[in-house]
């Protein structure tokens, strides 16, 4: 059983070279959430090994970030989104991504319009990001029953 004491983060996709002001701020914000924001590169992203489900935050406030966020999900986002390993919460001037019903329906995809009041999509992340790990730890299916080890042997 998953410890519900374990430290939650969200990566932060850095969909150009520096760490912008967004990520700074963001940060500080989910800091009143207990939940820690680690800014990543894709390259960065694709290298970490995958066991939990995995929350990512994409930010594209630019034709260049979103240039980049698009080569990112054509890559490896929209496959990793639709296997429900990621999480995806698109923050976007610009349109909401094509996997977004099959995203809505498994909530592995959340997008955001900007301009958005940050305190407020926060605070919905933060409520989604708990509200996921709850169902994780509370699955009604039990554990599998197994056999015992000298089942048969006495026939």
């Amino acid at each position: 059983m998953m410890n519900s004491s374990r430290e939650i983060f969200i990566f932060y996709l850095k969909n150009d070279k520096n760490v912008s002001e967004d990520y700074i701020y963001l940060s500080e914000m989910f800091k009143g959430y207990g939940i820690s924001l680690v800014p990543v590169s894709l390259k960065e992203l694709k290298d970490i090994k995958h066991n939990n489900r995995e929350y990512i935050i994409s930010i594209s406030s630019t034709i260049t970030k979103y240039g980049n966020f698009l080569r990112a999900r054509k890559s490896f986002l929209d496959h990793m989104v639709l296997a429900k390993k990621f999480c995806l919460y698109d923050i976007s001037s610009f349109a909401m991504a094509d996997i977004s019903a099959k995203g809505f329906r498994n909530k592995s995809y959340h997008y955001f319009q900007l301009p958005v009041e940050v305190k407020e999509v926060v605070k919905l992340i933060a409520l989604s990001i708990y509200e996921d790990r709850r169902t994780k730890l509370t699955w009604p299916g039990g554990v599998r029953s197994k056999l015992p080890t000298d089942a048969g042997s006495k026939m």
